[in-house]
């Protein structure tokens, strides 16, 4: 025990002779160590932000989108667009099994909204009623979309946040009507605000029912096959079978299957690949 207390008493005084040297040793470890806990800290919250931001859009998201593909069979130079259908959309909500929701869209930003009291440009959405199972849209008012209102192609309509305000200032908007390029819809709901600030796109859309945004207002290019769409949503059954849902939903109809086709030929010959336009993409936070 003496041995031990003679130990401690030798350290403290070899301490204090070295009063300069024992503090910046000191302080050299606390800023040491000060400064992997702040850098552990900005990452941790660097991640978080980022997770808070995607689940803005919404959990476990999963596009696909339109692209090009070689212009002839077995070419690799040259390429054509190819456009999503209608009915890839039905090939994957029919056939994949490892999905939980899927939806198609047809979005478009040149649609010209009236009120009675504002105009207002945003972009118009037509959309099944399962997109907002899948994105982050809450409802400040109102109700979604529904199955009568696509199957009977109903001019209904709910409005974003920003859409809101602008084409209703200080106004009540439910229940009340607007113009999308001189067609009347119903607004029988409108969204709460998304996104950290007013600014986020989803804000700024009108979303209608699909069979009604194909009927009145349909994707306009020479070179469109019928029913085209301008992406698809889905959502894996879980967060960690997502390439697996990613595999299934390329695989389920000829011209997904053809795409796949266009991109492994243009890797094996080592060249960049507009295929690769055309993609299947997540939002995984």
């Amino acid at each position: 025990m003496r041995m031990f207390f003679d130990i401690v008493g030798q350290t403290l005084r070899t301490l204090w002779a070295h009063k300069l040297r024992s503090f910046l040793t000191m302080f050299g470890i606390a800023w040491g160590v000060g400064s992997l806990l702040l850098l552990i800290g900005l990452g941790e919250g660097f991640r978080s932000g980022n997770v808070r931001e995607l689940n803005q859009i919404g959990q476990d998201i999963m596009f696909i989108f339109n692209g090009q593909v070689p212009a002839q069979e077995g070419s690799t130079t040259g390429s054509r667009p190819y456009w999503l259908t209608y009915q890839d959309w039905q090939d994957i909500d029919r056939e994949v099994t490892s999905i939980r929701a899927s939806a198609p869209v047809v979005q478009r930003g040149d649609i010209r909204a009236v009120s009675e009291f504002a105009n207002a440009n945003g972009q118009v959405f037509g959309i099944k009623p399962a997109y907002n199972q899948i994105r982050f849209l809450p409802m400040a008012g109102g109700r979604w979309l529904n199955e009568e209102d696509e199957t009977h192609k109903r001019t209904v309509a709910v409005i974003g946040y920003e859409m809101r305000k602008n084409m209703f200032p200080g106004r009540p908007a439910l229940g009340a009507n607007i113009l999308l390029n001189g067609v009347q819809f119903q607004v029988i709901g409108f969204l709460d605000t998304t996104g950290k600030d007013e600014g986020n796109a989803t804000n700024q859309r009108v979303f209608i029912p699909y069979n009604t945004m194909q009927q009145y207002f349909p994707l306009k290019a020479d070179t469109l096959p019928p029913n085209a769409v301008s992406f698809i949503n889905y959502q894996p059954l879980t967060r960690e079978g997502h390439i697996t849902a990613r595999d299934d939903v390329l695989a389920s109809s000829p011209a997904t299957t053809a795409l796949i086709g266009a991109m492994k030929m243009h890797s094996r010959n080592g060249t960049p690949s507009a295929a690769r336009k055309w993609s299947a993409r997540s939002s995984m936070p």
